[in-house]
């Protein structure tokens, strides 16, 4: 009882708050966007910086906890492939769009306030390794698999003119967009600093930790404002079923794998990452590729609603 007070009601507590003030229209309409903006090109690079430069990465693998989290990454993302096609009954996109929504979770906007409340700086030290390859290597993959889906739909429609997947052109367009991406630069700077044994104080270290200490509270604030933009539309069912795979499949299947990988402290922090509703960028996607919008938005919804229970379950259960 002690850990839902003290941890998932702060948490889910500072979203609904940031919903109840975008639904009462008291803020800006272009709040969401300024304060979300600032979290991902401010707040959320100076935690990674600080913590890279600062932390200590002791007692585990970081190859096992990358392993143990990209293997339900994987299983889940195909069986939300799998369910969309046979179940939702939507072309190759979507059901790609459906696998990013159930396997992509929110890391940033809720997982850095999670591992902070929850297990504080060790917590977050073991998540920035996992945040360094988690934005290239789910973009990269995404990226190919809804450019290869897309073509495939192409020619389903009789397109005689859709051209072969030029891989090496998508992964040259996504690498140069991840190398200017904030978190990227957060980590790389973070490196660099730890690199030359310089302790991270004085002024600017204390502007550090401010900037820091105050993005996990701005950024579930500013999740709940963008929630209002989200509406439950389409297949609800279809929706639910990718909600279970994201909220309960994953974090068991990261609690299997991470069993025989991971020490025990690693495998918590695994799981519960594992365990984080679905981000923005299965909308982004959606909404790039003119395919499965109305299920992302409710995937959104609906993982963003129900992990208030399943969180609280395996942050209790383990």
């Amino acid at each position: 009882m002690a850990l839902i007070l003290f941890i998932i009601v702060p948490i889910f507590g500072l979203i609904a708050l940031g919903y109840a003030a975008g639904r009462s229209r008291i803020l800006p309409d272009s709040a969401p966007e300024a304060l979300s903006a600032f979290v991902f090109v401010i707040g959320m690079p100076t935690v990674l910086f600080r913590t890279l430069a600062t932390a200590s990465f002791e007692g585990g693998s970081p190859l096992a906890l990358w392993a143990t989290y990209f293997a339900a990454v994987a299983l889940t993302y195909g069986l939300g492939i799998v369910a969309a096609r046979r179940f939702g009954r939507v072309d190759r996109r979507a059901a790609v769009i459906a696998g990013l929504g159930a396997s992509f979770s929110n890391l940033v906007f809720v997982g850095v306030p999670v591992a902070s409340l929850a297990f504080g700086e060790a917590g977050l030290s073991k998540l920035a390794m996992l945040l360094a390859i988690h934005l290239p290597l789910m973009m990269m993959a995404s990226t190919l698999l809804v450019e290869r889906a897309a073509l495939l739909d192409r020619r389903d429609a009789g397109d005689s003119d859709a051209q072969g997947l030029a891989v090496g052109a998508i992964v040259l367009r996504v690498g140069r967009n991840l190398v200017r991406s904030p978190l990227i630069l957060g980590v790389f700077a973070g490196l660099a600093w730890r690199a030359t044994g310089l302790p991270l104080g004085g002024p600017l270290g204390e502007i550090v930790r401010m900037l820091a200490t105050a993005t996990g509270p701005l950024a579930l604030f500013a999740l709940g404002l963008t929630m209002t933009r989200f509406k439950v539309r389409g297949d609800l069912r279809m929706g639910l079923i990718i909600a279970f795979l994201a909220l309960v499949l994953q974090p068991a299947a990261a609690l299997v794998v991470g069993t025989f990988l991971l020490p025990p402290d690693w495998l918590v922090l695994c799981v519960a990452m594992a365990a984080c509703p679905s981000g923005a960028n299965a909308w982004l996607f959606a909404n790039y590729f003119r395919s499965g919008e109305s299920l992302a938005a409710t995937v959104i919804v609906t993982t963003t609603a129900l992990s208030a229970v399943t969180l609280s379950f395996w942050l209790v259960a383990l």
